[in-house]
């Protein structure tokens, strides 16, 4: 099984493109080597496959990335599922991991991550829990994001470290991840790949 994350940025005609686009495509080149299994398409929505564990850690990271800029923001939905046929492009690819992620994608109204798998005891367990963390991540501001998505995508490093590279006190961003919810974030992803994991098994 794998994981289809299908999003589009919010308000994206507020923003020049090339303030959080190329931040984006670096990401996802990063986290994804093979360049067939994510596409950032009609200027502001994407599709991106990822494994299934790492699925609400990527997601949040995204949000975190598009909410260090000003202005904008980013909605998304998690699909979970198989994937029948591997087209040329991640958007040529069929299976229910695809027809989750976009019939749920749909579905988006008053938050903006959400998920839908095989699974609908699952769905039932964790949609809610999503919905809490969009209200928390929707009140993010840019500085709050940053220091996040720093921290989310170099889970290694101490504080202290992530200060240095940020060029940042550590008081400034211990206050940062505290507003943000950091550490009850990572009980949820954490929570989410033993939960998806004993799900699979």
């Amino acid at each position: 099984m794998i994981a289809v994350i299908t999003g589009d940025i919010i308000n994206s005609r507020k923003v020049n493109p090339e303030i959080w686009l190329p931040k984006l495509k670096e990401y996802f080149s990063k986290i994804i080597l093979d360049s067939e299994k994510w596409e950032i398409y009609r200027g502001d929505s994407f599709q991106i496959e990822v494994e299934i564990e790492k699925a609400l850690e990527i997601a949040i990271s995204i949000k975190a990335l598009i909410k260090s800029s000003n202005q904008i923001d980013v909605r998304m939905s998690i699909g979970l599922g198989d994937k029948n046929f591997k087209g040329k492009k991640i958007t040529e690819s069929y299976g229910t991991a695809y027809i989750n992620s976009g019939e749920s994608f749909e579905k988006i109204k008053n938050n903006t991550l959400i998920l839908r798998s095989p699974f609908s005891e699952f769905d039932d367990y964790f949609n809610p829990i999503l919905k809490l963390l969009s209200f928390i991540s929707d009140n993010w501001k840019p500085v709050t994001s940053e220091t996040i998505f720093y921290t989310l995508t170099h889970r290694e490093l101490l504080q202290k470290e992530i200060a240095e590279r940020l060029s940042k006190d550590k008081t400034t961003i211990n206050k940062a991840l505290k507003r943000g919810g950091y550490d009850e974030i990572i009980e949820i992803i954490d929570l989410y790949s033993q939960k998806i994991q004993q799900w699979l098994n």
